[in-house]
């Protein structure tokens, strides 16, 4: 009986302690209140996804429980401070899409950040420009054209589709392959250019790129986080499409992502870029299953131009070609050559206003 007693006594002395320590738990959420930090301030404008045109004044206001001592705004590493919780902000240079601003807002020795996005559009029409064909020459039309440029004097080429993508140094006026890469089947391969003394070809959604040197030897590989569709070089940063309207900015270095750019226009955004190449410092864009080239801004993502290419593949049979792709310029002359997946053909062209 006394262990019995013994037992039933423990027993209740236990219940007590866990339903004290439940009660003094509960008492201390009380009394501290929810873990979640409440801001003091608040961002009333702009609101979320905004629309402006560059070069727009951006209304902001802050509302606060305290008295704000100073307000920095930060957009692309450059800070200006304001006094006042209503104030204009214009950027100095800002660029087009979805842009991420950093408000910090200082009140009693405390700080507390906000994140507005707001979006830009290009602040100008784009001109309205056409084509004129100066000559024809013969092309590969198996040749699923992805990237085109110009190594030197030589015209490179890579293809795509599992099993036929390849790289190859082409013959501009023959069409004669003369020395070619094939890649392993499970690659789709897309997009090419030259930086400095290598050879970029990025595979669609592989996610891999390969690195060859001028003999067309395969020397590294490298790794990115989106599709791969063109590539071009500016300078010292390789310009990727993604088949989106976004153009990521690569260090060709070590192929890390430096920046992006989103391409618009006055009213919209341009999807399925594709092929690219830099001419005169613009970057020319294929747009995907459309007759139509656009001409970007690398400074600000706004296009500048759209060239109407309408009617250049007429001539062929449309049961047996696919979309326009692949813009090559030849610097030293200033020629300026297009084709397409499967075509025939490649063209010389030249660029002009539409009247």
């Amino acid at each position: 009986m006394k262990t019995t007693y013994t037992f039933i006594a423990f027993a209740l002395a236990l219940l007590i302690s866990l339903f004290s320590c439940s009660g003094e738990k509960e008492n201390a959420e009380a009394s501290h209140g929810s873990p979640r930090i409440k801001k003091h301030s608040k961002l009333v404008a702009p609101k979320v996804n905004s629309e402006y045109l560059l070069g727009d004044a951006v209304d902001f206001s802050i509302e606060s429980k305290e008295t704000i001592d100073s307000i920095v705004l930060d957009y692309e590493g450059q800070a200006k401070t304001y006094q006042e919780p209503n104030f204009q902000w214009t950027a100095d240079q800002a660029k087009t899409g979805t842009q991420k601003l950093r408000v910090t807002v200082y009140t009693n020795g405390t700080t507390e950040t906000h994140y507005p996005k707001i979006r830009f559009f290009s602040d100008t029409q784009p001109e309205a420009y056409t084509y004129e064909v100066i000559r024809e020459l013969p092309h590969d039309p198996e040749a699923y054209v992805q990237g085109l440029f110009f190594l030197d004097d030589t015209l490179v080429e890579s293809t795509g589709r599992e099993g036929l993508s390849r790289l190859s140094k082409t013959n501009l006026l023959t069409a004669e392959k003369y020395q070619t890469v094939n890649l392993s089947s499970q690659y789709f391969g897309e997009g090419s250019t030259v930086w400095e003394n290598q050879i970029i070809q990025l595979t669609w959604t592989s996610q891999v790129g390969f690195v060859y040197n001028r003999a067309l030897e395969q020397t590294n590989t490298f790794h990115y986080t989106h599709e791969g569709w063109g590539v071009t070089t500016l300078n010292n940063t390789l310009v990727v499409s993604d088949g989106t309207e976004v153009l990521h900015l690569l260090d060709p270095r070590d192929f890390s992502e430096t920046g992006r750019l989103e391409v618009y226009t006055h009213d919209e955004k341009i999807v399925n870029l594709n092929e690219l190449e830099i001419i005169d410092g613009l970057i020319y864009a294929n747009v995907y299953m459309e007759d139509l080239i656009v001409v970007i801004d690398p400074k600000t993502g706004k296009v500048l131009r759209n060239i109407d290419m309408t009617g250049l593949s007429s001539q062929f049979n449309p049961r047996e070609i696919d979309a326009l792709n692949g813009i090559a310029h030849h610097a030293a002359t200033g020629r300026t050559y297009v084709t397409g997946k499967l075509w025939p053909k490649l063209f010389e062209v030249t660029f002009k206003p539409k009247n």
